[in-house]
C-alpha cells in the first residue's frame, strides 16, 4: 500500500505473536541500555543526567504504538529492579514515567497524522512537541514527584535539579538520536511486517 506521503507499507495486518515477540525484545534492549548507556547523578536514584534509552523509547513508540510503549515500561521495571534503583512494588509504579515518555508521541503522531520519517513542516513540529519537550517534561515530573513524596528527593531544590537535569539530557538524545532514526530508519521499518500503523497493529 502507498500513504499518503508516498511511501510503500504492508497493509494492516492484525495483532499476532510477532507483536508480542517485538515487545521482548525492545524491553530486553532497552534494559540493557538503562542500566550500562546511562550517564548517572547522584540527585536520586535512578535518575539519569543523559539517559540514551529516552530516544530509542520515543521512537520505539512512534513506529511501534502501544508495544514501544508496553517495552519500555517493562524495560525500566527490569533495569531498576535489577540494580536495586526502587523495589519492584514502587518500581511498576514509577516505571509509569517510562511508558509516558513512548505512548505520549506515539498518539501524538497518531491522533495528528504525521509522518515518523519527518518530512512536512507539520511532522517537525509534531515531534519537537511531543517527540522532544513533553515526552520528558510530563514523566519527569511524574517521576521526580513521587520521589519528593516518599523523602527519595530530599528538598524542592533538589526536585528542581532532578527535573531540570531529566530534560536537558532527554532533549539532547531525542534530538541527536531521536531525529535521524526517524529520518534514516523509517522507510526500511514501514515497509516491514513490523511496522504499527494505528495502535496495535
Amino acid at each position: 500500500m502507498v500513504s499518503e506521503s508516498g511511501e510503500t507499507y504492508l497493509p494492516k495486518r492484525g495483532v499476532s505473536p510477532l507483536h508480542i515477540v517485538l515487545t521482548a525484545v525492545m524491553a530486553g534492549v532497552l534494559s540493557l541500555m538503562i542500566l550500562f548507556a546511562a550517564i548517572t547523578t547522584t540527585v536520586v536514584p535512578g535518575v539519569a543526567a543523559l539517559y540514551p534509552a529516552t530516544a530509542f523509547e520515543v521512537v520505539f513508540g512512534i513506529w511501534f504504538g502501544v508495544w514501544g510503549a508496553l517495552a519500555s515500561y517493562i524495560g525500566l521495571v527490569i533495569a531498576g529492579t535489577y540494580a536495586g534503583w526502587f523495589p519492584l512494588p514502587l518500581g511498576v509504579v514509577l516505571s509509569l514515567s517510562d511508558f509516558a515518555a513512548a505512548f505520549i508521541p506515539a498518539a501524538a503522531f497518531r491522533l495528528l497524522k504525521a509522518d515518523p520519517a519527518l518530512k512536512r513542516a507539520k511532522d517537525w513540529v509534531i515531534y519537537i512537541v511531543f517527540g522532544i519537550v513533553l515526552s520528558s517534561v510530563i514523566p519527569s515530573l511524574y517521576y521526580n514527584s513521587i520521589n519528593l513524596a516518599i523523602g527519595w528527593i530530599p528538598s524542592w531544590e533538589a526536585f528542581v535539579l532532578a527535573v531540570v537535569s531529566w530534560n536537558i539530557g532527554n532533549y539532547i538524545v531525542t534530538s541527536v538520536i531521536g531525529i535521524p532514526l526517524l529520518k534514516i530508519v523509517t522507510p526500511y521499518v514501514k515497509r516491514s511486517a513490523l511496522y504499527v500503523q494505528h495502535w496495535f497493529s
